[in-house]
């Protein structure tokens, strides 16, 4: 724009020292009129659009502070300050819903600023309510890890990055274990836990427990999340351990809901000698519900893939298993970024390691404390081992090799190992094997609670990783490893060569002594390993979590427009137990028991059925006949049962049939209908039903449900013997 004539740059200089000098004399309505006579000859002057937008602010005018932060916000949109000052205008105005969602805004751009946060925690009840349909990322496994740990593993950190990337597409949800429905995470307040989790490990940090308190009343009071038609719910964690996630997946897609997990192992049904009673029967009841709740699986690996086929055919084999794709977690932040550094050599100690929280010695293992403040590293040559704690991981493996190591190289010739990762249930023969070899303690280092500063530094740091695993789903410290340039020693077995693919050194999976010969080789070798280093490719051939993740909704997409096949009919004259009778499956009959319930009338299932909610229930019931049926439903009353239950059994084609009786009645209801459909329904309906001890209402209890032919005295002698020769059938 042309400055006037006599209006030049003195002039300008002149308008905006007395515009200064106003200002800090809080003199707003003359520091506005003259920052506004500047801007008329520097309009693209963006910071005294800003001062002159706080000066009306100051004088009363949030409108036209608005108006002048809005200008400054198209010119440079990713500054997070301008938000913060939007967010102010906009709460001055009374618009307190926007206002949230400008702050919000800083947040994202800026999760460490802290007068955003505090604006926008406070601003927390006025968000706008959650949008309908689309994309749903389901981090109910992510938001219950951060009320136990800060710092990511694994599964957790995929689970992150793959919704940092998805946040502006997608709905970010949650579910409280103890609740069976959804509920909106705020994408500011996910942001804010990311960047924190990424960069500390403190969990008594007080910017932590303060993001983590507002995540804990979000759980209670989050506006709820409705799933209906074309929601697609992608879970990226694990869900198995969620005792209401069938529940609330039923409801769901009977709204019109597809929904899809991301399959990181089959561990404890590969492994179940290394998972504990507990876990085996929850993993094994999840498993045995995919045919029914799941639309599509989506793998970490062909392995995994390989494995969840496998499992599939060997346990549910009249089941048809839902298809899966496999989107690998080969990725990294390229925001993250740093220069690539020359490879390690085994002649030249491991420096540039900065302040780290690690052990100059060995601790005495056994009672190494969770947490613990740990002194720098010593200058020397090390080799990584990047894991939690688990037995499955091969530490005792790592170990058992360093023994050899030193017996062949002596303390000198061999390096320190570090163990960079979580204690994890079942890690005590770890130390126990340190405490009963001070030699061998005194060359290895347990590292715990690392944030990713930390554990990028032991990475440049180290002479190369290990990995020995014995099962993984992909092996992220493998992909991890590849990308610092660092070459990782991992078992070959068939996930970790999938994951290590770019320059992995193979041993024998569970052989100590091929893992100390191989790490000898590179030892004794520093050529070798600079050149396998060098061969490594850029960024360790790792692709950016953005790309993943929009690989991962892709397919989750596909997925869930595939056509769903039915379930097998019921089979006739068995009592269908809807309870899972302590069974670890996975088997049929806990898919069976998933199957028959439908709609969201359902609580989740126990020991000897499932209990109704109050009002409405229904059952499917295929049959694979047409002819007329008999369907017998065993009922359990509930503490205190009052009024009614009528239960009711229809199928298209034929007149609907019921039966009413006192809630407090238990046993057996047999109902008969006439030909139609294959498809039959049996409602219930609890009027008004009764409380169990815990205050739960409920309607009343389903123990099983059988089908038969009607008029066909075969078909109920062999259901009167099943019930007597195998009482506790799963079919």
């Amino acid at each position: 724009m042309p400055e006037k004539r006599g209006e030049g740059a003195g002039d300008a200089g002149a308008l905006l020292a007395r515009g200064d000098a106003a200002r800090d004399s809080r003199r707003w309505a003359e520091a506005a009129e003259a920052y506004g006579a500047y801007l008329r000859l520097r309009p693209e002057d963006r910071g005294i659009l800003v001062q002159r937008g706080h000066c009306l602010k100051e004088d009363g005018d949030p409108g036209g502070a608005l108006d002048l932060y809005r200008r400054a916000e198209a010119m440079e949109p990713g500054d997070p300050d301008i938000h913060l000052q939007i967010g102010h205008a906009l709460k001055l105005l009374g618009r307190r819903e926007a206002a949230a969602e400008a702050y919000g805004r800083a947040l994202l751009l800026d999760p460490h600023q802290t007068a955003a946060w505090t604006e926008w925690r406070t601003a927390l009840s006025h968000l706008p309510a959650p949008r309908a349909g689309g994309p749903v990322l389901d981090l109910s496994d992510l938001v219950s890890w951060f009320f136990h740990r800060r710092a990511p593993s694994g599964i957790q950190r995929v689970q992150a990055e793959v919704a940092s990337a998805l946040a502006g597409q997608a709905t970010l949800c949650a579910m409280h274990p103890e609740e069976d429905g959804w509920r909106v995470l705020p994408t500011p307040l996910f942001r804010r836990l990311h960047d924190l989790s990424r960069s500390g490990a403190d969990a008594e940090e007080p910017a932590w427990r303060d993001t983590l308190a507002v995540l804990a009343e979000w759980r209670r009071t989050g506006p709820a999340l409705k799933p209906g038609p074309g929601t697609l719910i992608l879970m990226p964690g694990t869900a198995w351990w969620l005792p209401r996630y069938a529940t609330a997946l039923r409801a769901a897609r009977a709204a019109g809901a597809r929904h899809v997990p991301l399959l990181h192992d089959c561990g404890p049904l590969v492994l179940p000698d290394l998972a504990g009673p507990a876990v085996r029967a929850e993993f094994g009841r999840w498993f045995s519900t995919l045919p029914v709740l799941a639309d599509g699986v989506l793998a970490v690996s062909h392995a995994t893939a390989a494995e969840y086929r496998r499992l599939m055919a060997r346990h549910l084999p009249d089941w048809p298993a839902p298809p899966v794709l496999v989107v690998t977690p080969d990725g990294y932040d390229p925001a993250l970024e740093e220069p690539e550094e020359a490879p390690a050599t085994t002649q030249a100690p491991a420096r540039r390691l900065g302040r780290l929280p690690i052990l100059r010695e060995a601790p005495r293992p056994v009672a190494a404390p969770r947490g613990a403040a740990h002194p720098d590293l010593p200058d020397e040559p090390f080799v990584l081992l990047v894991s939690s704690l688990e037995p499955r991981k091969g530490h005792l493996l790592a170990l058992a090799a360093w023994r050899m190591l030193l017996d062949r190289r002596g303390p000198a010739g061999t390096p320190r190992l570090v163990f960079a990762g979580r204690r994890a249930e079942g890690d005590e023969p770890v130390f126990a094997a340190l405490a009963a070899d001070p030699a061998l303690a005194e060359r290895v280092t347990p590292l715990h609670d690392l944030d990713d500063a930390a554990l990028g530094r032991l990475y440049r740091g180290c002479l190369f990783t290990l990995y020995p695993s014995r099962h993984e789903g992909w092996g992220l410290p493998v992909s991890e490893s590849l990308l610092h340039r660092r070459v990782p020693v991992v078992s070959e077995i068939p996930s970790l060569m999938e994951s290590g693919r770019n320059g992995a050194v193979f041993f024998t999976p569970g052989s100590a002594d091929d893992l100390a010969t191989v790490v000898e080789g590179l030892l004794a070798d520093p050529a070798r390993l600079a050149a396998a280093a060098a061969r490594i490719p850029s960024h360790g051939g790792l692709r950016p979590w953005a790309e993943i993740a929009e690989e991962m909704l892709a397919g989750a997409r596909r997925l869930s427009r595939e056509p769903q096949d039915p379930a097998p009919p019921l089979p006739l004259a068995y009592a269908i137990r809807l309870g899972h009778a302590g069974s670890p499956g996975p088997h049929a009959g806990l898919a069976r028991a998933a199957a028959v319930p439908e709609g969201g009338g359902w609580l989740p299932p126990e020991e000897w059925g499932a209990w109704t909610r109050p009002g409405r229930a229904a059952l499917a019931v295929p049959a694979p006949f047409e002819g007329p049926a008999r369907v017998v439903v065993s009922l359990r009353s509930p503490p205190g049962a009052e009024g009614v239950v009528r239960v009711t059994l229809g199928r298209k084609g034929a007149a609907a049939v019921m039966v009413e009786r006192r809630a407090e009645r238990e046993g057996e209801v047999a109902l008969e209908i006439g030909p139609g459909d294959p498809a039959l329904q049996v409602v219930l309906e609890s009027i008004p039903g009764g409380e169990l001890e815990d205050g739960t209402r409920v309607g009343t209890g389903v123990v099983s449900v059988a089908l038969m032919r009607a008029g066909e005295p075969g078909d109920r002698v062999a259901y009167l013997e099943n019930r007597l020769l195998v009482p506790a059938l799963l079919l």
